[in-house]
């Protein structure tokens, strides 16, 4: 039933709403409390002849659920020393033109992470949680600790890194957090291509990727050629990579390890599912995907290795197990090496044989034994996904895109063709 109370009705006329000032103020609180925080969100510019010619001013200028658009500077310049602390949540920070990267370039800044400075481009803080980066190429992140980054997450929660273009940094993108307090969990990094980031200065300590924090979910990215580091290393609780191309890194591919409270607890899994993955000829590890501990602590979970492509020039091993508590699951990959005698597994401190199982998996003939005891028929797909564990991640069942040179291209055709070591 409508009142019409509030209504004033003047002879000869149609009805028509005079609504009171006591209405009025009744109806905004309810809207404010009912509807969602974009419904009052505001776009802030950057860029020449924009009301902010900083993103970190216009960032810390944004509120809750707000938008920064971040316009390109002519002649395909870069904006440089770029560092920009991120507090608040729900922001959006993106390239003003869609599909076109706004270039950051962190030459001869210190990123150094102490105090107000942060260890990256873009730095997002405890409570900067639910916020959007995409569409940016960052690159000359450095510090005296040779671990600047492109992105760092500082234990922020539901931070999504899309469409980015990240290169020559110390560090891709590197996360931080603690299981115990949920922070840096769902870490979302999508639709990246993460490349040639590393230090010289300190070999094997520097990578594409180093995450840890609850969860992380990294979706179509093309991750490649890390200097001298893993392109993929994870200290994190739960670890999902699913559709990617990672290749050519001079160390492992993959380097999913220990952390003293985050792999600890039961359930610590990693999944590895759809890719396509192709060993570097650099000088470093020749292994490709590690999962246990390389800090004496304890990894009790399993790797689910499901439905992927592994290409090794090396006699290997392919895989290394080093925790008691570790599993791996291998089921219907490929998995490609180099004619002779072939290495596939390693088990050291206290890795146990048994925990390495699988099935539906074809391997090259050097391989040996391990063709029988991994092979069989191909897992229905449908019958695969279920092995995966249960997660809160909001994961895919089918397969994506990746970016590579800046554009979307088909996978994994194009990734599997795409000759890169």
């Amino acid at each position: 039933m409508v009142d019409h109370s509030d209504y004033a009705i003047e002879s000869g006329c149609r009805a028509r709403p005079v609504l009171c000032l006591k209405n009025a103020i009744i109806c905004l609180v309810m809207l404010a409390a009912f509807s969602p925080a974009s419904a009052f969100s505001h776009v802030l510019q950057v860029g020449p002849g924009r009301p902010f010619n900083s993103i970190a001013k216009a960032v810390a200028a944004a509120r809750p659920g707000d938008v920064v658009k971040v316009w390109p500077l002519g002649g395909d310049r870069a904006y440089r020393r770029t560092a920009v602390e991120v507090t608040t949540s729900g922001l959006t920070i993106e390239s003003a033109i869609r599909g076109k990267f706004v270039k950051i370039n962190g030459a001869g800044f210190n990123y150094s992470g102490r105090g107000a400075v942060p260890r990256g481009i873009f730095q997002f803080n405890p409570g900067a949680n639910h916020c959007v980066l995409r569409g940016f190429a960052l690159y000359g992140a450095h510090n005296r600790s040779l671990n600047g980054a492109g992105v760092r997450i500082n234990a922020a929660n539901n931070v999504l890194v899309s469409h980015c273009y990240i290169h020559g940094n110390d560090m891709g993108i590197m996360s931080n957090g603690d299981l115990r307090h949920g922070t840096a969990a769902d870490q979302r990094i999508e639709f990246c291509h993460i490349t040639r980031n590393g230090s010289y200065k300190d070999p094997g300590y520097n990578h594409n990727l180093y995450l840890g924090g609850t969860s992380a979910l990294i979706r179509g990215c093309n991750i490649s050629h890390a200097l001298t580091g893993h392109d993929i290393k994870s200290r994190c609780h739960i670890t999902w990579i699913e559709y990617c191309y990672v290749h050519g890194s001079n160390n492992r591919e993959f380097d999913l390890v220990d952390d003293k409270v985050n792999t600890a607890a039961p359930g610590s899994d990693a999944v590895i599912l759809g890719c396509v993955i192709s060993k570097g000829r650099g000088n470093g590890n020749h292994q490709v995907i590690h999962f246990g501990q390389d800090g004496g602590g304890a990894h009790n979970g399993t790797l689910f290795v499901i439905h992927n492509t592994i290409r090794t020039p090396w006699p290997g091993p392919v895989f290394v197990m080093s925790a008691s508590g570790a599993h791996i699951s291998c089921c219907d990959n490929t998995i490609i090496g180099p004619r002779g005698r072939l290495s596939l597994t390693l088990f050291v401190h206290g890795a146990k044989a048994d925990n390495f199982s699988g099935s539906g998996n074809w391997l090259s003939a050097g391989y040996g034994i391990w063709r029988k005891t991994l092979g069989g028929r191909l897992i229905p797909g449908p019958q695969a996904r279920r092995l995966l564990p249960q997660t809160d991640l909001p994961v895919h069942d089918r397969q994506l895109k990746f970016l590579r040179h800046g554009q979307l291209v088909n996978w994994p055709a194009t990734a599997a063709g795409a000759g890169e070591n």
